[in-house]
């Protein structure tokens, strides 16, 4: 029985995740038209995955995990290596989460990821999204 209600649940969850148009907007995430779009201008950059890293380990990793998979203290910070979400958060996307942040408004505002705008430039984000796509590149 419980493997039936596991199976019917799974199966409207990959039903459900393969109905989302592309384009579709991410909820409560704040990603301008053509954001998801965007490069990053730092593909280039030499130092940009070291610089990038540095950024990770003093702001980030404290939720997400010296490695990016979500082992940090709260126990809702995304694995930013999951292969799902590779697709779903392209560096246009990362930056602008990165960037904006995600708050959920309960009965106060609880920032569940918070906005990084005036905390680093749009060139330490970016070289924050260089170093997450190391992070996402599978090891062989």
């Amino acid at each position: 029985m419980v493997t039936r209600k596991l199976l019917a649940s799974a199966s409207i969850t990959a039903l459900f995740l393969g109905s989302i148009p592309s384009g579709a907007q991410y909820p409560g995430w704040l990603i301008p038209p053509g954001g998801r779009d965007e490069k990053s201008p730092l593909a280039s950059v030499p130092d940009a995955v070291t610089r990038g890293k540095t950024l990770f380990v003093a702001n980030c990793a404290r939720c997400h995990g010296p490695d990016g998979k979500g082992s940090g203290p709260p126990d809702y910070a995304a694995d930013l290596t999951d292969e799902l979400r590779i697709e779903l958060n392209t560096e246009g996307v990362l930056f602008y989460k990165i960037w904006n942040g995600h708050a959920i408004q309960l009965r106060t505002q609880v920032d569940d990821m918070p906005a990084f705008q005036g905390k680093l430039s749009k060139d330490e984000v970016w070289a924050v999204v260089e170093y997450l796509k190391v992070l996402r590149t599978p090891r062989r």
